[in-house]
């Protein structure tokens, strides 16, 4: 990649360069279009071991439990197979019913004998007690129209739209049986949607295959477990974005992850006993189709002292990867070359894109600190219900007094839960948050029982401060379309985490803000102050940006957006390092010239870019000002990049 600068002028244009990339046998340039970017982002500090929550919900009209409302037996004999399927169905449901549902697993061995296929847009949201305790068992030996154990698209075979959004599942093993031919989840979902501490057994052909069908994703496989006999652990093809966080593969008959024709960001992966760890490649030599991977950190055991650890054949950045019995950590076909040996400090496969000439070849390597552990609650004598307030759903009413009820109540008892019940019907079907509600006292745990759509008016927001419990998770709140009500953390040191919630996010404090599966906008106003996202999706126009960092520091791994305009502000002398990026730019106009990143007298570190549109790219990629100097990187199309780095090198 070269970078041309234009003299005598303050502001420098640099054109998007082109990408060179080797094909097994030759080195091919790319014109100006995608280098598909495999978001492979692993982070740098070793995880804590997870911990195993029992999972329970009081007894509530938003909570489906498939044994005592379907009559699932869950004993692994009965078929179970048509309870399971209603329950998912009725999970989704937005009829007259009462709205969407938490579906919920009891222990058990639930034995079903063809697919489980989620047929809804929104949804569903289903839980099991314990991930280890609630089992999916295919039975052996399945006719050949069965293709998954879980599929959560309509079709095998028809992607249709890129419009399928929250599902989650969480907590549950899937057991494919002695199916060699069949996966275990054909994942799909966009925007926001998650799989989350779940296991994956059995002998089949694909754990997780999230490259089934195209125009999936963004999406998130976190704290997911991999084990018995599968052709390839995770598959991530033909899709628009994929993350991937403290996965464990083990035992995979050829690849743990395979990578081809998307973008994928994976944190904190271990493979073990598995031929190759990682494979990036070009389908049907499409160069331009090409994976680009940003790895930050992995543990890899091989099975086969002829094969690599990870083989590349298109963009890739790692950092901190450690692999033993392979023989070789790294088999690339790019002029980063190949690595030997059995570790790994810093990787760039194709040379970094800077704007000036003193900004570091390496990357931030910010801290990446994993989401606090929120203890399940598992009395239901602690769970409160704002609708037992005057919480209400579709009746274009401000809640702001009925959920501060709940709150107050809650916490004057010790109380830990303050939840709303899943919404239902045509719009308006929301509810509506014009005021603040401060969290405060023993309530740790804000959340809908299936899809809590709030939307929020001026001045609604949600406060964490100093009055608030050490740590306060936000979950299932979604404006979906509509205004998000704000959630803001004051607090001098007391932790916001936010998971599958387009909630906008404020730092307004010191506190640690953790954003987990969220399509949200972020604004860091204090200096100083954190944040970790993962799967960070926020769509829209903007003038400013999508997400601000004024003087914070910003780690993400997995980022994908959508919309014209700023996509990020760095000024301050703020931090921001992005780990697997997606740059999505639907037709901008040529003389639009906001860049998409802008970078004010501060750091960024982008590593593992891509930017694909169906029609114009950003004619402005990134900007950078230094005092008066202004330079800015254009005039490009699609591209892939394993690493832009701004901000001047430091001692």
């Amino acid at each position: 990649m070269r970078i041309r600068s234009l003299p005598h002028a303050t502001e420098r244009r640099i054109p998007t360069s082109t990408f060179k990339s080797r094909s097994s046998d030759c080195l091919q340039t790319v014109p100006r279009r995608l280098l598909t970017v495999v978001m492979l982002s692993l982070s740098i500090v070793t995880p804590s071991p997870a911990v195993a929550d029992r999972v329970v919900f009081p007894a509530d009209p938003s909570v489906l439990n498939v044994q005592l409302d379907f009559g699932a037996k869950g004993n692994g004999v009965a078929d179970d197979t048509a309870a399971l399927q209603a329950a998912i169905e009725a999970s989704s449901s937005r009829g007259t019913d009462g709205g969407t549902k938490v579906v919920y697993l009891p222990d058990g061995i639930y034995r079903v004998s063809r697919t489980l296929v989620v047929q809804a847009g929104v949804g569903p949201w289903v839980y099991g007690e314990s991930r280890d305790g609630v089992i999916i068992r295919l039975d052996d030996g399945v006719p050949g129209d069965v293709t998954a154990v879980l599929r959560t698209h309509p079709s095998d075979t028809e992607a249709s739209s890129a419009d399928f959004f929250m599902r989650n599942f969480r907590h549950l093993t899937i057991d494919v049986g002695r199916n060699p031919l069949v996966d275990g989840v054909r994942w799909y979902g966009n925007n926001s949607s998650i799989l989350k501490d779940v296991r994956v057994i059995g002998t089949g052909k694909v754990a997780v295959n999230a490259g089934f069908l195209g125009q999936n994703g963004p999406n998130l496989v976190q704290d997911a477990l991999v084990e018995g006999s599968f052709e390839t652990g995770v598959s991530c093809t033909w899709s628009w974005g994929q993350t991937l966080s403290r996965v464990t593969i083990r035992g995979a008959r050829q690849a743990g992850v395979l990578v081809n024709a998307t973008a994928v960001g994976i944190e904190d992966l271990v493979v073990e006993n598995t031929p190759v760890a990682l494979r990036n490649e070009y389908p049907n030599d499409w160069t331009w189709w090409g994976g680009v991977v940003a790895l930050a950190g992995g543990k890899f055991t091989g099975s086969d002292l002829a094969q690599p650890a990870i083989m590349n054949r298109s963009v890739l950045y790692a950092r901190d990867v450690q692999a033993t019995g392979f023989k070789q950590l790294l088999d690339s076909t790019t002029p980063g070359g190949s690595v030997a040996g059995d570790t790994l400090g810093e990787y760039l496969s194709h040379p970094p894109i800077k704007l000036f000439p003193d900004s570091s070849d390496a990357a931030l390597n910010l801290p990446a600190k994993t989401e606090p552990h929120v203890p399940w609650e598992t009395d239901p004598a602690q769970w409160v219900c704002a609708n037992e307030y005057g919480a209400a759903f579709g009746d274009n009413r401000d809640d702001t007094a009925a959920l501060q009820a709940a709150i107050d109540a809650a916490a004057a008892v010790g109380n830990t839960v303050v939840y709303l019940r899943g919404i239902g019907g045509g719009d308006p079907n929301w509810y509506n948050l014009d005021g603040e509600v401060r969290v405060h006292g023993s309530v740790r745990f804000i959340l809908a029982l299936g899809f809590g759509r709030v939307l929020g008016g001026d001045n609604g927001r949600f406060i964490v401060d100093d009055r608030s419990a050490p740590v306060v998770k936000f979950l299932h709140l979604q404006a979906f379309g509509g205004r998000p009500p704000v959630v803001e953390n004051r607090s001098a040191a007391n932790t916001l985490v936010v998971e599958s919630c387009d909630l906008r996010v404020v730092g307004n404090g010191r506190g640690d803000i953790f954003v987990t599966d969220c399509p949200s906008r972020i604004e860091l106003r204090a200096a100083g102050q954190r944040i970790w996202a993962r799967q960070l999706n926020p769509e829209g126009d903007s003038d400013v940006g999508l997400v601000e960092n004024h003087g914070g520091q910003l780690w993400a791994l997995g980022v994908k957006h959508e919309g014209r305009g700023v996509r990020f502000l760095t000024d301050g002398g703020g931090q921001t390092e992005i780990l697997g990026l997606f740059n999505y730019a639907p037709d901008i106009a040529p003389d639009d010239l906001r860049p998409a990143f802008d970078v004010v007298d501060a750091d960024l570190s982008a590593a593992g870019v891509r930017e694909i549109s169906f029609g114009n790219t950003y004619p402005v990629k990134v900007r950078e000002r230094r005092g008066e100097q202004v330079r800015s990187e254009q005039d490009g199309g699609w591209i892939g990049w394993a690493l832009f780095r701004s901000g001047a090198r430091r001692p």
